[in-house]
């Protein structure tokens, strides 16, 4: 076997380098053709690496070069993007830079064997399904994901480039979702963040526990493992004693009413029959039980089973829905905030309740109003950092344009002025009636209500500057509070205490208190800057679980579970498209119209009028679906 020369600057590299390479035999070139022997002969000529100067040249890996070669490969991608559902041109090239930082080194084989890792990162990818996932979105062509012995290059190429884009479309859905939430609905514009993709698979790679890193992708929330949890009990196959008692869907049921769902009602509580009384008679005893129930599971206690009570008592009943349900909100938990700020207030619009939390545990909460369906209040986070004490109200353009100019135009003066309106125009006070209210840009000038009696706003408002202009508020109208379903606003929240919230709110503020901001109530308009900001999340979740462990789930109010289970072709997502809200009709301001169009003019009206009619129409239905 001919020996291995190794050219060095001198005697003393040659020396060194002899002993680095390890051999038992080598030649040593140094200087200008003086040749030196040391040791016997090398074993192999493929055995040690080649050093070319004072540089060590690392031998070809087979492996890393089919690798490499495939992730370069331009018709290679484009088949495999066709052909996997987590792989598209984005992921490819995350991959192939992953793999490059390595010097495309395989991470999940070893000699062309795949890992006992890579074989449990596979079955983890195939229960996708406890996570609200679709096992199908991540799963390996059946040739890669059961390989079995030694693979060829070619083969360890494939399964290292999909594994490791299932491994990264698996991470960046558990973390961010699989839908853009603003792509839904323009009120929700919640902003998750998808991880490195490099990191993500480098995270992956070096850990001594991958699969808990995996598994870390999704929502630490605590509520979001509880939704786990539950989803795993659905799911779980029960005999027919074992099943809840499902009350049928259908009109309220009243105390005193008799239908045939009483007696599944009865059934459903407990209550049997009194002496001569009957089954599907609402008598007291079942009034009794229903607002026990209402009581302990957060709910308007009236003692009428609506759909919001009915929903809870289906909670956990095979409805055919609760299982869609509470993976759509497992999808919405992905929208949030991975830390939600260890002080915050939480919104949750369908169940008509705001929290303040503290270090995870809730230390107020109270009810509140919030937007109707057809102005619905938006869905994000943003943080709290002042309140306004006797806040003027500037009324929005929509609510002049649509609501109020009919009146303006009628009586300027008597209506603006009657209900503590003034108008500004170029940044001044004029008078109503020096706007040409028929012909004028409504754009031009600005309506704000002043502090006071009556004001919208009530005493005191609690900011978040945000782009869509809504916040926390204090309002005149406490009557709505009592109600089981509360969207009556144009978008704000309502709240029904609001100095008791902001005593709440102001615990940790060693500078202001409630009862201070009580003091300046009445006069101008204050404001008072909060000296620490409070994070503030108008959150949407129509299933959550409660202190108590029970799954509780609230009316789609707004029909965002509607266009979500369709977007993520959930199982049942067609159940849902009953409470699909149409999107509100955008109206300009209406204009005089000439007289000679009079019979137009008429005609339009007359279609204006009908649709304010169908408005109201549907209005009403939804307060009495939501009761």
């Amino acid at each position: 076997m001919p020996a291995r020369t190794i050219a060095a600057a001198g005697p003393l590299a040659a020396l060194l380098l002899a002993g680095l390479v390890g051999v038992s035999s080598a030649t040593v070139a140094y200087g200008e053709g003086a040749m030196a022997m040391i040791g016997p002969q090398l074993p192999a000529a493929d055995a040690v690496s080649e050093i070319v100067g004072d540089t060590i040249a690392t031998p070809v890996d087979p492996l890393g070069e089919a690798l490499g070669a495939y992730l370069g490969d331009k018709m290679a991608r484009s088949e495999a993007v066709a052909a996997a559902p987590y792989l598209n041109a984005r992921r490819w090239q995350a991959v192939a830079d992953f793999y490059a930082a390595r010097e495309n080194a395989p991470v999940w084989s070893a000699d062309g064997i795949p890992s006992l890792v890579a074989r449990r990162l596979i079955g983890r990818l195939g229960q996708a399904d406890r996570d609200g996932l679709t096992p199908a979105d991540y799963a390996l062509p059946a040739g890669l994901a059961r390989t079995a012995g030694k693979l060829d290059a070619q083969t360890v190429a494939r399964f290292e480039t999909h594994l490791s884009a299932a491994l990264l479309a698996y991470a960046e859905e558990a973390q961010a979702g699989r839908v853009a939430p603003n792509d839904l609905s323009r009120s929700i514009t919640a902003s998750p963040k998808r991880p490195e993709p490099v990191a993500a698979l480098q995270s992956l790679a070096e850990a001594s526990d991958p699969l808990a890193v995996l598994d870390g992708f999704n929502p630490p929330h605590p509520q979001f493992q509880a939704l786990r949890e539950q989803l795993a009990l659905l799911r779980q196959p029960k005999t027919e004693e074992e099943r809840p008692v499902v009350v049928p869907a259908g009109k309220a049921l009243k105390p005193g009413a008799s239908d045939p769902r009483v007696a599944a009602l009865r059934q459903r509580l407990g209550v049997e029959v009194t002496e001569g009384g009957e089954a599907e008679r609402f008598d007291d005893p079942l009034k009794e039980a229903v607002l026990a129930f209402q009581r302990d599971n957060g709910l308007h206690p009236d003692g009428i089973v609506g759909a919001r009570t009915l929903l809870a008592l289906n909670a956990v009943a095979d409805d055919g829905m609760a299982v869609s349900d509470v993976i759509a909100n497992m999808e919405r938990w992905r929208w949030m905030p991975r830390d939600l700020g260890a002080f915050h207030i939480f919104v949750n619009i369908p169940e008509f309740q705001a929290r303040l939390y503290r270090d995870g545990t809730k230390v107020y909460e109270t009810r509140i109003v919030v937007g109707k369906p057809s102005n619905q209040t938006p869905v994000f986070s943003d943080v709290m950092d002042h309140v306004i004490v006797n806040p003027y109200w500037n009324v929005p353009y929509s609510i002049v344009s649509q609501e109020m100019l009919p009146s303006i135009q009628a009586n300027p003066n008597g209506y603006l002025g009657g209900r503590n309106y003034e108008v500004l125009a170029g940044g001044r006070v004029v008078n109503p009636a020096s706007v040409d209210w028929a012909g004028g840009n409504l754009r031009s000038v600005r309506i704000r209500q002043r502090p006071g009696r009556g004001n919208a706003l009530g005493q005191i408002k609690f900011m978040f500057p945000n782009k869509h202009s809504v916040y926390l508020h204090d309002t005149p109208s406490k009557s709505l509070f009592g109600r089981s379903s509360r969207a009556f606003s144009h978008g704000c929240v309502r709240v029904k205490d609001p100095f008791d919230f902001a005593d709440a709110l102001l615990q940790l503020d060693e500078n202001w208190s409630a009862a201070r901001l009580k003091k300046m109530v009445g006069g101008q308009e204050r404001r008072v800057d909060l000296t620490h900001a409070v994070p503030v999340h108008l959150a949407y979740f129509t299933a959550f679980v409660d202190a108590e462990g029970r799954l509780q789930r609230r009316p789609d109010i707004y029909g965002h579970n509607a266009t979500l289970t369709k977007a993520l072709e959930i199982d049942g997502w067609q159940e849902w498209q009953r409470f699909a809200v149409a999107a509100p009709v955008v109206r300009g301001p209406r204009r005089a119209a000439p007289a000679k169009a009079a019979t137009k003019e008429a005609v339009h009206k007359d279609v204006r009028t009908r649709r304010a009619e169908l408005q109201r129409l549907r209005q009403r239905r939804s307060n009495d679906m939501y009761r």
